[in-house]
């Protein structure tokens, strides 16, 4: 075991270092990153906002001259008509003024004179101020009980299972159906990358390293290894990345202490991808030991990267009969468990039961790639530059 960790820390080591995974690992959160600042600056611009104008022309309007909009102040000023607070505007008196309509009451909307793209906050800093100029003399928890009158709390089929209704909600959808894209996206990266060093330990005559100190199986799984490290590297900073943007995107828009986080997806998440993942991997090092050369273990590990996307072409499926027998039949082939559970997870309870015949079914897989993989890579090390062929493969299996 200690001389597949050095395999694997070596091939590690290796390909961190090159410049185009630096460029793809940390360039595309960064992408990730400006877009998602770029609402959190507009929203920033907002507090520099702290002195609105209001022009009442119901004239039955209670005056507030200062709130609280999500921490910073806000000012409110009065004024008789829309001419004087245009004119404050202009002399940078205010940065913006509401003009509330006579026919406000008959449901005529206000009108906000304020540059474009000031954000959502003095939007809802604004609101606040008609629920309070609504209602004179009421208690202070009012209002913001007005802002939200209801949460809903909604309950799974699974008992003591609760979650929020709203964003909480689609929180709860929007998980299983995300980690099931990013197995997706790291089985459809990652096959390319283990096919391509699978043909290099090949053409580089690995056969005296095996022969002195290695075994075929410790090699393919020290390859594997590094290679799923790597990938999991990629992936865990391009998730950073996201998260980092989704949060600046959102900040003051979601609460996000109120959010539950659905531990179920992401502990099945686990538990069937990182297997399921190593199968793929493993797979994909036996079509690069097979193949003759780069490129063509590139061709034959990108049919792999398409079959990991599969599930998605059974999507239509799973969203009217989520718990038939073909999506039976599919959470437990091991190619398609990790997607097609999450995806169902998405969409109703999958029994415990499935989950953990999956799982069974995805080590067993595992091993019994790993042997197979290992014996075909013996063979393979003395064809250099050509593919395996069938009856070679045979062989092989009938002599280990």
């Amino acid at each position: 075991m200690r001389k597949t960790w050095l395999i694997a820390l070596s091939t590690y080591q290796q390909r961190v270092r090159t410049g185009s995974f630096l460029v793809l690992t940390l360039g595309l959160p960064i992408i990730m990153v400006i877009a998602g600042s770029i609402p959190f600056f507009l929203e920033g611009s907002v507090n520099t906002l702290s002195v609105v104008g209001v022009v009442d022309e119901t004239g039955e309007l209670v005056p507030v001259h200062q709130l609280s909009v999500n921490g910073p102040s806000l000012t409110l000023h009065t004024y008789t008509d829309q001419e004087q607070a245009a004119a404050a505007q202009q002399r940078g008196e205010i940065g913006a003024y509401l003009v509330v309509p006579p026919g406000y009451f008959a449901g005529a909307p206000p009108t906000l004179y304020a540059t474009a793209g000031q954000g959502g906050r003095l939007e809802r800093g604004l609101a606040d101020f008609l629920r309070r100029a609504l209602l004179p003399g009421a208690p202070t928890w009012l209002p913001a009980r007005l802002a939200h009158p209801a949460t809903f709390t909604y309950t799974t089929n699974t008992p003591g299972a609760e979650v929020a209704g709203g964003v909480g909600l689609f929180i709860r959808i929007l998980t299983p159906i995300a980690l099931a894209l990013l197995f997706g996206l790291m089985v459809f990266t990652g096959a390319s990358q283990m096919g391509s060093a699978m043909v290099r330990e090949k053409d580089q005559r690995a056969l005296e390293m095996v022969i002195t100190s290695l075994t075929p199986r410790q090699l393919v799984m020290g390859k594997v290894l590094g290679l799923t490290l790597l990938s999991l590297t990629q992936i865990g900073i391009w998730t950073l990345g996201g998260a980092v943007a989704v949060t600046l995107a959102f900040a003051g828009a979601i609460d996000f202490q109120t959010l539950t986080i659905p531990w179920q997806a992401l502990i099945w998440a686990m538990l069937l991808g990182i297997p399921a993942y190593f199968l793929y991997a493993v797979l994909a090092a036996g079509l690069g030991i097979i193949a003759g050369d780069s490129q063509q273990a590139q061709q034959l590990a990108g049919i792999l990267g398409f079959l990991g996307l599969a599930p998605f072409w059974f999507i239509g499926i799973i969203i009217g009969a989520p718990n038939s027998r073909l999506t039976l039949a599919l959470t437990l082939f091991p190619l398609t468990s990790p997607m097609i559970s999450l995806l169902r997870m998405a969409l109703t309870t999958v029994p415990l039961w499935q989950l953990s015949t999956a799982f069974a079914l995805i080590l067993i897989s595992l091993l019994v790639s790993v042997w197979f993989v290992a014996r075909i890579f013996r063979t393979a090390m003395l064809l250099y530059g050509q593919s395996v062929r069938p009856r070679a493969i045979w062989q092989a299996l009938r002599t280990a």
